[in-house]
């Protein structure tokens, strides 16, 4: 049977962590179609310091990962399985569809975003590690908030790869989303991210220059098993907590700075 590697990008999430671990641990030791997948989870933190990089923690979790999995789970961690499937596949696959149609902005405020299912790429995708590898991975290029799944699916289509879609049921952990202003405008941010990913896909064309696994850099600091107090099946459970060795652009960390995104008042992020 295809082996699972679970790469979880994290950072400053820690209520969102304590319900995500024993939930999916739960999910794949009783979960009628993927009980009996055999997988590894690795919580992918990076430091503090620089701005958060989702795709770069995405791609060094698929790097420490892959020797030991034959595809790859890009999981974010505010998204708990309650009807899913998580078997094998080759091409790009979210498998998210129920849950993520509908986000409030802030928890707790009325505006709320709402997705087009039918180009969404986030949450939780799956991908064999032969076809990730062959498109370069997630970009690396995004830093704070950004289009890195939009721009994995340009990646898969590029080389004539046509994703799939599997339209599973999630719980969403509600939280600040930091591409959007309460007043529906982007953040300063998601503006300048997202003239990034149009200057690289709007020609339609393929981007020329290496933006991904071939450009990673990082090392890692620490890594710590997360014990598993009253073992259903057992599966490794990392975290890893990673240094990244490259740098935003002042632009970005110019957007960054221009804005802080409103908090929400619950302390838990839910």
């Amino acid at each position: 049977m295809k082996r699972l590697n679970v790469v979880v990008p994290y950072r400053d999430r820690e209520a969102h962590l304590r319900k995500f671990v024993p939930h999916l641990r739960a999910y794949f030791a009783r979960d009628k179609v993927d009980r009996e997948i055999p997988y590894r989870v690795l919580i992918i933190e990076q430091e503090k310091g620089l701005p958060f990089n989702r795709g770069a923690l995405k791609n060094i979790g698929f790097v420490l990962g892959r020797e030991h999995s034959d595809y790859t789970a890009f999981h974010d961690v505010d998204y708990l399985p309650i009807w899913a499937d998580y078997t094998f596949v080759d091409a790009l696959t979210p498998i998210v569809w129920y849950g993520a149609e509908e986000r409030p902005i802030v928890p707790g405020q009325p505006r709320v975003l709402r997705e087009n299912m039918s180009m969404f790429f986030g949450a939780v995708v799956l991908a064999s590690n032969e076809l990730f590898a062959l498109v370069d991975g997630f970009a690396n290029s995004y830093w704070g908030w950004g289009p890195e799944d939009l721009d994995l699916a340009h990646r898969f289509m590029a080389k004539k790869i046509a994703p799939g879609r599997r339209k599973g049921t999630f719980f969403p952990l509600r939280h600040v989303n930091e591409g959007w202003q309460l007043n529906g405008i982007p953040t300063p941010i998601s503006s300048v991210n997202t003239q990034l990913f149009q200057a690289r896909w709007g020609a339609g064309q393929a981007p020329t220059e290496n933006d991904g696994l071939s450009t990673l850099a990082f090392e890692v600091l620490q890594r710590r098993s997360i014990p598993d107090p009253s073992p259903e099946r057992p599966a490794s459970w990392e975290t890893v907590t990673v240094r990244l060795n490259m740098q935003p652009r002042a632009e970005q960390l110019a957007a960054i700075s221009e804005a802080p995104t409103p908090r929400e008042s619950s302390g838990d992020g839910i």
